[in-house]
């Protein structure tokens, strides 16, 4: 299983224990978000593959998921299913030629999910849309028989996951081998079943999701409403706003790329790598940050405006935004009196500010 938690290194050599202690915390309700939404996901060396002979990389995020099944025996166990895959690989290497098992991923009904060419390196799959897809295969031939709840529920966990950890779009589209290419794969009662997902939602109002990187500008919000200063409370305001973002406002996601709340944790929102729809004109060239509740009397807690900072110096560190960023509030961007009125002063003082 592949995971590559981001380091966030502060240029200052004297920071102070609390920032860095705010970008742990940020990292854990981060790391969380990730794990809880992935399968287990069984690598190569645990199922003992082979050395592929060549890789291309492939163009992440990508906008299309194609299932498949491997038309092969069930398997039920660890034991089985990685018998099963090595069978896969050496049949796709030894006699169709291929660099490597073609699919990026397998799923078993052991209700685990089996590292094929993985996340980062293009499948042969399904031939016209390898370079824009992840292929994701079934273990077991499913014509007449729908692969069990585990396996099901496995597949579904691992586009969750390839959402989560930015290898597909959050507008992708789901399709059946069948849908892309002459065949009757993935089967027609796991077909049957495919069908009825959801294949995501509408693309936001950049032509692509994708968001260039690194960024020039930083657009601070305040999202209105309750305050918050426990992970509990923060996240039920963040589900919340997410809610009403894509319920009332029809928008893909929440709009914003990160939020903050007075407990010192940053909630991931769309993300480094997804374009926002938090400020109109603004979204393809920026990343939106928001403080959870309401600042028009009183500032945000030192507690959230330190976590903010760090967050700052995480994005410039780490490569998402440029070391001669612009900071603006976003009525200096859009009619809106957002961020209110405290909480813009203190951000005028900021580093980077121009109003």
């Amino acid at each position: 299983m592949e995971w590559d938690p981001i380091q966030c290194h502060s240029p200052n050599a004297g920071l102070s224990p609390s920032p860095w202690k705010l970008l742990i915390l940020f990292w854990i309700v981060h790391l969380a978000s990730v794990t809880a939404s992935c399968p287990t996901i069984v690598s190569r060396s645990q199922w003992g593959a082979r050395s592929p002979k060549s890789r291309t990389p492939l163009k992440t995020p990508v906008p299309l998921v194609i299932i498949h099944h491997t038309e092969g025996n069930l398997c039920s166990s660890l034991a089985s299913c990685s018998k099963e895959v090595k069978g896969i690989q050496n049949y796709h290497l030894d006699k169709r030629g291929w660099a490597d098992i073609g699919y990026n991923f397998l799923i078993g009904e052991d209700g685990r999910v089996y590292e094929g060419r993985g996340w980062r390196t293009m499948g042969s799959h399904a031939r016209k849309v390898n370079r824009i897809s992840l292929g994701f295969s079934f273990l077991g031939s499913f014509s007449s028989t729908a692969p069990n709840a585990a396996a099901l529920n496995a597949a579904k966990k691992l586009i969750q996951c390839a959402i989560s950890r930015g290898y597909l779009s959050r507008s992708y589209t789901l399709k059946g081998h069948r849908n892309v290419m002459p065949t009757s794969c993935p089967g027609n009662a796991l077909y049957a079943i495919i069908r009825m997902w959801p294949s995501g939602g509408p693309d936001p109002p950049s032509k692509n999701v994708s968001l260039a990187i690194p960024v020039k500008y930083i657009i601070l919000h305040h999202t209105s409403g309750n305050r918050c200063n426990s992970k509990d409370a923060c996240l039920q305001r963040v589900k919340h706003i997410q809610k009403y973002h894509m319920g009332k406002k029809g928008w893909p996601d929440i709009g914003y790329n990160f939020l903050i709340g007075e407990d010192g944790r940053v909630y991931e929102g769309r993300g480094w790598h997804t374009i926002g729809t938090h400020t109109k004109g603004w979204n393809e060239k920026s990343l939106g940050f928001s403080f959870l509740g309401t600042f028009f009397y009183r500032a945000p807690n030192a507690t959230a405006l330190n976590a903010a900072e760090s967050l700052i110096q995480c994005a410039i560190s780490e490569g998402y935004l440029s070391r001669r960023y612009t900071l603006k509030g976003h009525r200096r961007v859009s009619k809106t009196d957002c961020p209110w009125n405290v909480l813009y002063k203190t951000i005028s003082k900021w580093p980077k500010f121009k109003s």
